[in-house]
């Protein structure tokens, strides 16, 4: 009897150990935490132009790249377990291979080195848009297929098998920058079936969307001209845990990602108002819900809600900026000294607060937190000031002095929603626009000088096209680097790393090794700058890319093809119900131990609320 006693208490210690373990009992999947991250994502495609300022907070949850940096700026695994140089004697090649984990994608398949290989041949290809490729420039054949003279079969990179990527170098090539470089979400891997069987859709749809990360893209879903209803579901956005995220089907559904769902409900599809006299504006909408316990983090504002907050915000630096960029080609702006003028007459410090939501004036183009040698130096630091974060009128109306002011120079900025979505709801909903705020503040000083400036804004689509054809005189554009690394922000003004599309003219008599590259969206072309870049990728001393880097910097704030404005910071207030929730070097949140005090008797009463509407 004792025997069997002990018996039953020993499984009944192994049972609740391992209902422990994972935290969640039979049938369970965990908690569901509503909260409210950033505006409706344009497009969730790793490597392409981020128009939205924090789309990279929701890339870096369903995404995860071959490394990481963590908070002591070492970098560290993540995709890949381990990574090493190697040196073939043979054919005297320099490389380095990593090791991948045994992790699935949200569809089950498992991740392959494949998928690297073809995410990054796809950023390389000349037709592709994104200003990552500078980062893969140090890959055997990477600037010759960039520009077109080349084949990915010439390229230097392979999958040897299912777990192992091959890296072939150039040249010499220094690996731990390597291992640096990658630690970018933008060069996360990427699916080849599911982009070429959905071309259009397979990064906007959730169910065209596959994901590699601790989480996946559920609902994904704004009200469009393709929209068949104006129901709630039409206007959400739901992050689901990927349940093959490094776990096998033994393991507990939460043993590496412990939240069930992130849902963020927009305006737009939840129809009650917090006010009296009709709409509010999408982040004031939020606020209150957030007041009012509908949910339980907030980490988007505008001006007035970012002041109520203020003694409760808690704010990271990132890595990601807002620039105007000058159309160099422009007969107003084609003189490097007005545009340095434009670049010296606005006020950064006056332009931040009238935003309003704890952005950092920029004094130089390269932000805080970017590496000068290694983690322990800061590139903007030793770096120093660039830029004034004051109005200078003086200086930039002496640069202008008895230049053109002739003409009406077109200043774009971004409408963030669609138009359909702004068109149909505009009753409802008040939108704000804090890139309207941006350019029509800096229109103030340029007119100072003499300029006649007209604002306009674009939907995300004309926005798009406005860009990548550079039809624009000056435009205003969020730099989502993403990146440790100078190179990432620096490069793509050399005209050879732009990491523009370009469309070859086979009309055109060129022969096999004519390299044909397309230009910065500033339509930038300047020798030095780029023998400056080119140097930088070629050289393996720390300390020397760093200085090249530093004078590359100098020389683009001479030639001044755009200007940052700021440095966005991640901005959050989160209820004293969630825990378990940080952030990484680059300012994105980390919630893979997110959770919510006593989730399931309050998912149940929110699915009980649900479901009597």
């Amino acid at each position: 009897m004792k025997k069997f006693l002990c018996f039953a208490l020993c499984i009944i210690f192994c049972l609740g150990a391992l209902v422990g373990c994972g935290g969640l009992g039979e049938d369970e999947k965990g908690p569901s935490i509503r909260m409210y991250l950033t505006d409706f994502p344009y497009t969730l495609d790793p490597a392409a132009i981020q128009l939205n300022s924090d789309a990279d907070t929701i890339l870096s949850l369903i995404y995860e790249p071959l490394t990481a940096i963590d908070e002591d700026g070492d970098v560290v695994g993540a995709l890949a377990t381990e990574w090493e140089y190697v040196y073939d004697e043979i054919y005297s090649l320099h490389k380095m291979t990593f090791e991948l984990r045994d992790t699935k994608w949200s569809d089950n398949r498992k991740v392959s080195a494949a998928d690297v290989v073809y995410a990054w041949t796809r950023i390389l290809d000349p037709e592709f848009n994104s200003p990552y490729a500078s980062l893969l420039y140090g890959i055997k054949g990477a600037r010759a297929v960039k520009a077109g003279v080349a084949t990915i079969d010439d390229l230097g990179i392979a999958a040897t098998s299912d777990t192992t990527l091959e890296v072939t170098f150039e040249d010499e090539y220094n690996y731990d920058l390597f291992a640096e470089q990658v630690a970018n979400v933008h060069l996360a891997p990427c699916r080849e079936d599911v982009i070429s069987r959905n071309p259009e859709t397979w990064c906007t749809t959730a169910a065209d969307m596959v994901c590699n990360g601790p989480f996946r893209i559920q609902t994904m879903d704004m009200p469009s001209e393709k929209s068949e209803s104006k129901s709630d579901s039409d206007c959400k956005l739901v992050i689901e845990r990927n349940a093959y995220y490094r776990r096998s089907e033994s393991m507990p559904l939460d043993k590496y990602v412990t939240p069930y769902r992130i849902v963020c409900l927009y305006s737009e599809g939840l129809y009650r108002d917090y006010k009296d006299d009709g709409k509010v504006t999408q982040e004031a909408f939020q606020a209150y819900r957030y007041i009012d316990g509908s949910i339980y983090f907030l980490s988007s504002f505008e001006k007035q809600t970012y002041d109520y907050f203020k003694d409760d915000i808690e704010t990271v630096n990132t890595l990601n900026g807002f620039a105007f960029y000058f159309n160099t080609e422009n007969e107003l702006l084609k003189d490097a000294d007005v545009r340095k003028a434009f670049s010296a007459a606005i006020d950064r410090t006056a332009i931040t607060e009238a935003t309003g939501t704890g952005e950092r004036p920029a004094n130089g183009y390269v932000p805080n937190g970017v590496f000068n040698t290694d983690g322990d130096s800061d590139f903007r630091e030793v770096g120093g000031d660039l830029y004034n974060v004051k109005s200078d009128m003086d200086a930039a109306k002496a640069l202008v002095k008895g230049k053109s002011k002739e003409g009406t120079l077109t200043a774009i900025y971004l409408i963030p929603q669609n138009e359909y979505t702004v068109k149909n709801f505009k009753n409802n909903v008040s939108y704000s626009n804090s890139y309207k705020v941006i350019m029509e503040k800096a229109a103030e000083y340029w007119t100072k000088l003499g300029y006649t400036v007209e604002c306009k804004g674009l939907y995300p689509t004309e926005y798009f096209k406005a860009l990548t054809n550079r039809e624009f005189d000056i435009i205003g554009t969020n730099i989502s680097g993403g990146s440790s690394d100078a190179l990432c922000y620096l490069a793509p003004f050399a005209k050879e790393y732009s990491g523009a599309g370009t469309v070859i003219d086979y009309s055109v008599d060129l022969d096999d090794t004519t390299e044909v590259f397309g230009k910065h969206y500033s339509n930038i072309d300047d020798a030095d700058y780029s023998a400056l870049i080119d140097s930088a990728v070629k050289t393996n001393d720390r300390a020397e890319r760093a200085e090249i880097l530093h004078n590359a910097e100098k020389k683009l704030a001479e030639l001044c093809p755009a200007t940052m404005v700021f440095w966005y910071t991640n901005s959050y207030v989160a209820s004293s119900d969630v825990s378990g929730y940080d952030t990484n070097w680059y300012g994105y949140f980390d919630f893979k131990d997110l959770t919510l005090k006593n989730w399931r008797k309050v998912n149940a009463a929110e699915e009980s609320a649900e479901e009597s509407k």
